[in-house]
């Protein structure tokens, strides 16, 4: 990502998010108000943008799209849908178990610490992001007046600055609270080593409270390459000249033990099937593209 852009990727798939709710079918499958908020939320950058502003009431703009999609990695808007559906069944589940608090890495865009916090006043919600996406972010949040006091932002670079420091620092952060972290759609852009400290830091924000940690991952290719099955070249070429390429993925088979090598314990997996029996079931979802390739695991610290 360049640094002084809001991230490209966040921005698409909030987008994503705005023009799926105007399908008649899909549409119903949106997390309630994500699509709205997500309208407010990202700024128009680009002219990809501004066409995607356009095909939330243009259906001509909307089949020019998904065309693309077609030919880019098909389903694919549909997988952002699902996936943050079910990590706000996710979070949901955590917050009646007793956590309070969330804790969401790379936060882009999404809309589900904005949406929760108004329900649950005594938990804190805390977004994570570079600085240049969540600048644009916070203030639309704000104009909009949208924010209580239990919505808390830290902006910086993952990759370059202390995140532990910066959070212990916090007067708004709980220290020894059970906590959800969440890292959406984040994993797959950082090195190895970048993914091996985030847990780590997970690992050590949790303490004698037991944590929870909620992530998207991908699978390496046979031939090592890391992206969505059915994906084109012409997304890796995309991805790179947004810098923002992929650099880490794990086999399913292996993260049982990779996990518990870094102190967790893996509690679920949900892959493609997992959503088509959760969300697809019904005979009228039946015909709709799903892509497939990207995972969500969820894993306790011990």
């Amino acid at each position: 990502m360049r640094n002084d852009q809001s991230s490209a990727t966040a921005r698409l798939i909030a987008r994503r998010m705005v023009m799926l709710v105007a399908d008649p079918l899909a549409g119903q499958l949106v997390p309630a108000r994500a699509a709205e908020l997500s309208g407010w939320l990202a700024p128009s950058d680009s002219l990809l943008d501004r066409m995607h502003d356009m095909a939330a009431n243009s259906r001509a703009c909307r089949l020019l799209i998904s065309a693309v999609e077609r030919l880019t990695i098909p389903g694919i808007n549909l997988h952002y849908a699902l996936r943050k559906r079910y990590l706000e069944e996710t979070a949901r589940a955590a917050l009646r178990q007793g956590f309070r608090q969330v804790v969401v890495f790379g936060a882009g865009f999404d809309t589900l610490a904005l949406r929760l916090h108004e329900s649950h006043p005594a938990s804190q919600f805390i977004e994570i992001d570079h600085p240049a996406t969540q600048r644009s972010k916070e203030r639309e949040i704000v104009r909009r007046n949208l924010r209580k006091e239990n919505l808390h932002f830290i902006a910086l670079d993952l990759t370059r600055q202390n995140l532990e420091e910066q959070l212990r620092g916090a007067d708004f952060y709980r220290a020894g609270e059970r906590t959800l972290f969440i890292a959406e759609g984040l994993l797959m852009y950082l090195a190895p080593g970048e993914v091996d400290e985030l847990f780590g830091l997970v690992r050590r924000l949790g303490g004698a409270a037991r944590s929870r940690l909620a992530f998207t991952f991908m699978e390496p290719r046979a031939d090592g390459r890391i992206a969505f099955h059915r994906s084109t070249r012409a997304v890796d070429l995309w991805l790179r000249w947004r810098g923002e390429p992929f650099k880490w993925g794990i086999s399913r088979k292996h993260l049982d033990s990779y996990l518990a090598a870094r102190g967790f314990r893996l509690r679920e997996i949900a892959t493609a099937g997992t959503f088509r029996r959760r969300y697809l079931a019904e005979p009228r979802f039946s015909q709709l593209t799903l892509a497939d390739g990207e995972y969500i695991c969820i894993a306790d610290s011990v």
